[in-house]
């Protein structure tokens, strides 16, 4: 009804206007109650006849949004008050979705009511853009690195930002690791992955498998004179990256083997293993449900399956299953990075993708026997493992990376060699049916029970995060000029097209007719088209 009264007095010569100065609260559909669908359905019709320009119109002013100004200052009046009260920490991200993306709105939720934080991602066209963490905030400042840095830099203090976090370094341009120094602020270090020093980030080659480091903090797939991901040579960036964690307040690693290994390429970095912030401290005991005779032991993998967290490893598994008719079937609840091959050729149903919220609901429904995570390279963390945890799941993890602390002294879990082959994996889960679930009899000896774990992160985040931080001491923060890209648009519609891209190579790539084809591409010409794609 008011977007008829709109379009009419619009067209009788009225103006619209907009009122910058109210904040209206959406309630949802209360003007079509229960029958909302088929009335609006009506509704918009009626309006398409009466005004046919009506979606149009709306099109064009949502592109042209002529409000976003005050909607920034808004905004940054907000984050302004905040930081009189408490300090603004600017967590730098990559702008890809994932754990990294995930640890940082926890940790935001974790600290409310005693931290602000904002992040920092790149962007295309050589930006960066400043948003607030929480999800449905939708703050945004855009800068080109490499003429608006001091624009940046001003942004940032007029915020309020009192210290620095590095999540993680992928996509940034050199000039981001002196933010601390301009801002005249201390930073931390957490380490995600090991992008650090192996700049395919996992440590693993162009077959997507584990390489051991030939020494402590080298990895064994990157040349020090190959082509570093900022400028120069690996050698010289990895230079610079041990600089930069040398000089952190904190050097965090979210398990021991990742502390050590970290270590390892800064030593005199002040490494600290802690925990992620999204478990309780007293989590359900693992049990296992009796299993029939003639049943098939029911094997879960969760998650977005590339290459090194094993897909290509669960498909020959359950291809070998298939083969030999053996009691064991896989359900991927999540999705491959290709094609994988299912019923009848391999013992494998794929459920496709789900939200995080939704996982409970999804194993409960599913009733697996146990979880199995066949990762190909030294997992820092996984989030996944922990929604195991929490749902008191058996859990077959490899012996790399932090599955074997995660997994130690808890029972039904199970540690075995991340390199098995098809053949071995499959002789294991028989095994295990056979000797644990069929008998309903636990294993004697769990993963070992004295390997220490990495500091409980609640207790670090509270007492030993935010020691020394103090909000902004500017007693009255000024107004935050209009700072932003005039061609943000344009290049908010580039990631888009890239992000598209990207999106529709996936699809492709995981049509079994091209499946071959995608095989006989040289695995470092796959990884550099998906680079290119998302930088």
């Amino acid at each position: 009804e008011e977007s008829d009264f709109c379009q009419r007095a619009a067209a009788a010569g009225w103006r619209n206007l907009h009122l910058l100065d109210t904040c209206e609260l959406r309630t949802g559909g209360v003007s079509f109650g229960e029958s909302k669908s088929p009335r609006e359905r009506a509704a918009m019709e009626t309006l398409r006849r009466l005004h046919p320009r009506y979606e149009a119109d709306v099109m064009a002013f949502v592109q042209a949004d002529p409000a976003r100004t005050a909607r920034l200052a808004l905004d940054a009046a907000r984050l302004q008050a905040d930081a009189a009260h408490r300090p603004v920490v600017l967590a730098v991200l990559h702008d890809r979705a994932g754990g990294t993306v995930r640890h940082v709105r926890e940790l935001a939720q974790h600290l409310q009511g005693k931290a602000l934080f904002l992040t920092l991602s790149p962007a295309a066209g050589g930006a960066v853009v400043l948003r607030r963490a929480e999800e449905k905030e939708a703050f945004e400042l855009a800068f080109r690195v490499a003429d608006q840095m001091e624009e940046l830099v001003q942004a940032l203090r007029q915020l309020g930002v009192v210290h620095v976090h590095y999540q993680h370094l992928l996509g940034h341009s050199e000039a981001i690791l002196d933010l601390p120094a301009r801002l005249g602020a201390a930073y931390d270090f957490t380490a995600h992955d090991f992008y650090t020093y192996c700049k395919n980030i996992s440590l693993t080659g162009m077959d997507n498998r584990y390489i051991e480091p030939p020494r402590a903090g080298e990895c064994g797939c990157c040349e020090p004179g190959d082509t570093a991901p900022y400028a120069g040579t690996v050698a010289q960036w990895r230079h610079r990256n041990a600089l930069l964690l040398n000089n952190a307040r904190h050097v965090l690693a979210p398990s021991l083997d990742t502390a050590g290994r970290i270590a390892g390429f800064a030593p005199g970095a002040r490494v600290q293993a802690v925990a992620h912030t999204d478990l309780p401290a007293q989590l359900p005991a693992p049990t296992a449900r009796p299993l029939a005779e003639t049943a098939p032991l029911k094997v879960v993998v969760l998650g977005a399956m590339s290459a090194i967290k094993g897909a290509d490893v669960l498909e020959a598994v359950a291809q070998e299953a298939a083969k030999r008719g053996a009691p064991v079937e896989f359900h991927l609840l999540g999705y491959g990075y290709r094609s994988l091959q299912t019923q009848r050729r391999a013992r494998l149903t794929e459920h496709g993708g789900y939200k995080e919220e939704e996982l409970p609901a999804l194993l409960e429904w599913l009733q697996p026997d146990l979880a199995w995570f066949p990762a190909q390279w030294p997992e820092t963390y996984s989030y996944t493992l922990s929604a195991c945890l929490a749902s008191g799941l058996p859990v077959v993890g490899p012996d790399i990376g932090a599955f074997p602390e995660r997994l130690a002294g808890r029972e039904w879990s199970w540690v075995h060699a991340w390199d098995a082959s098809p053949a071995q994996w499959l002789d294991f889960f028989a095994k295990v049916r056979q000797a644990h679930f069929i008998a309903s009899q636990a294993p004697e000896t769990p993963p070992a029970s004295d390997m220490p774990q990495a500091l409980a992160g609640e207790a670090f985040y509270a007492q030993s995060y935010l020691k020394g931080l103090q909000p902004c001491e500017q007693a009255v923060l000024q107004p935050l000029p209009q700072v932003f890209l005039a061609t943000h648009r344009l290049q908010r519609e580039a990631h888009v097209a890239s992000s598209m891209a990207l999106a529709a190579l996936a699809r492709l790539r995981s049509m079994p007719v091209l499946r071959g084809v995608a095989r006989c591409i040289p695995a470092h010409w796959q990884r550099r088209v998906k680079n290119w794609l998302q930088a």
